[in-house]
């Protein structure tokens, strides 16, 4: 379903608009989409980004809190205990 929508922008930002979607081959509406669509594309990376931060600085806490680990030593004891 497409819905049409109002939005208050410059005429100078819609001249650009306009001259962009006249160089891609566009319509104003399709190039306004991809540029939306883009943007959001690039906005959810940025939110991962940060997210993937805050997780090495919460492991760099543990490891602070806790000392070094070793996951092999650690395999190896679970295996010679089992």
């Amino acid at each position: 379903m497409v819905v049409k929508i109002n939005v208050s922008i410059s005429e100078e930002l819609l001249a650009r608009i306009d001259q962009a979607a006249r160089e891609a081959r566009s319509s104003r509406s399709a190039l306004l989409s991809r540029a939306v669509e883009h943007f959001l594309e690039e906005l959810a990376e940025k939110k991962k980004r940060e997210a993937q931060i805050q997780a090495v600085k919460d492991i760099d806490r543990v490891r602070e809190m806790y000392g070094p680990w070793d996951g092999t030593a650690e395999v190896l004891k679970w295996r010679d205990l089992h």
